[in-house]
């Protein structure tokens, strides 16, 4: 396995919800970032769960709500494949608001055996999930840091 995907989720129709797919739209714009493979896989779950056969890393961009966050508030997550099932947050959080959310693209995954060496998903709390275009104030605020942090793991291939 070689390589690092840049995985958006969600849908750009629900507000923050679709964190994952206008943080690939901005990376772009950008340049990308150097040795990683960028993917807007928006609420396409299953079709995400077969293309992560051969990356070593894949890091995921998604909305991430967990009780008692503020909204714009950044999570990082490193789930192997081993303590997928077993995850306390993949059990006690609904880490996705979309139709195909991240623990079954996981779950499908490891099924498949397409389950990267490394999985990351990096977000943050939303505050507006309801059928809208655009993110919140908050969640729109926090997408340097989100980016930095996405960069940053990319560049660390350990």
């Amino acid at each position: 396995m070689s390589g690092i995907l840049v995985c958006g989720v969600g849908s750009k129709l629900q507000g923050d919800d679709g964190l994952g797919p206008y943080v690939i739209e901005e990376m772009e714009k950008r340049g990308g970032i150097e040795g990683a493979e960028l993917a807007d896989y928006g609420i396409s779950g299953f079709k995400c769960a077969l293309n992560l056969k051969g990356y070593n890393k894949v890091i995921f961009i998604d909305a991430i709500s967990l009780p008692g966050y503020k909204p714009g508030r950044l999570h990082i997550f490193r789930i192997p494949r081993e303590r997928l099932s077993g995850h306390p947050m993949l059990n006690e959080a609904k880490l996705s608001m979309h139709e195909t959310d991240l623990p079954r693209i996981l779950a499908s995954a490891a099924l498949m055996d397409t389950y990267p060496n490394q999985v990351v998903v990096i977000g943050c709390q939303p505050a507006d999930t309801s059928v809208r275009l655009g993110l919140s104030p908050e969640v729109e605020k926090a997408l340097p840091e989100i980016i930095e942090a996405v960069i940053k793991e990319a560049q660390n291939s350990g």
